[in-house]
């Protein structure tokens, strides 16, 4: 996993700011962003027990996503230049299924981008063209596909054709079992959401925009062992050193 994360971290730009994010965040950082609403079925909620010894909601959930750290670091500031972070986190969300690769608790390595709306847009794709290159250096077939989040509710049935419309979500999949296919990567244009609920300035005075890309270590591993096989010893000699496993014993 270690050689996987370096690797990842890797596909950063040169001025990519670092962060590592505890595995919990605020609630009210989640109820800002409507997380709750939209996916109040993955969302992991926080139990504590209280002088009166019962058990009271938390004022922190369990972080879904890496990227929910960002937009408050950067609430009521103008952007001097377009920003870049590099994420490392532990998320976690209720998933109903059990089918291989769809984990409650799983690490995440997202790239966030907060720019103009024009930048965002494009840095999204060539990351993802980069992206998808780099995996099929690893040896992994992949698709792309535009998607959608699996909003909770038939209200959000507009909201879901609008991103498909947009093409705001892209997924890249690939196989990580026999005959079964999960995201293991995907890039998202959020459009000026986040820089609106923030009131975070672009570079241009203007809202910023924000675009991530995002892959699941455990998917990409998943992926790597149904490619190439159980144990890395044996894997192509190239890839191995892609992903530092030359030292391996």
């Amino acid at each position: 996993m270690y050689g996987l994360a370096a690797a990842l971290a890797a596909l950063g730009s040169d001025d990519v700011q670092q962060l590592r994010t505890p595995p919990v965040i605020a609630r009210d950082i989640i109820e800002k962003v409507g997380y709750h609403r939209s996916f109040p079925h993955l969302l992991g909620r926080v139990y504590a027990r209280t002088d009166t010894g019962l058990p009271a909601e938390s004022d922190v959930v369990l972080l879904p996503a890496g990227c929910y750290c960002v937009y408050p670091l950067f609430a009521g500031v103008r952007l001097a230049v377009a920003t870049e972070l590099s994420i490392e986190a532990t998320c976690f969300r209720q998933e109903a299924e059990a089918e291989v690769g769809r984990l409650r608790s799983f690490r995440m390595r997202e790239f966030v981008r907060l720019d103009t709306a024009e930048h965002c847009l494009s840095w999204r794709d060539d990351r993802l063209s980069a992206a998808r290159e780099w995996l099929t250096g690893l040896g992994l077939e992949t698709e792309s596909t535009v998607a959608s989040d699996p909003f909770f509710g038939s209200g959000n049935r507009m909201m879901r054709a609008l991103q498909r419309e947009r093409e705001l979500k892209i997924e890249l999949l690939a196989e990580v079992g026999p005959g079964q296919v999960q995201a293991i990567g995907s890039g998202n244009y959020h459009n000026d959401q986040f820089g609106r609920l923030f009131a975070i300035a672009g570079p241009d005075g203007g809202v910023a925009h924000t675009a991530c890309l995002a892959f699941g270590y455990e998917r990409l591993t998943l992926a790597l062992l149904h490619r190439h096989g159980a144990n890395p010893h044996r894997w192509p000699e190239r890839i191995r050193k892609d992903l530092g496993l030359e030292a391996m014993h």
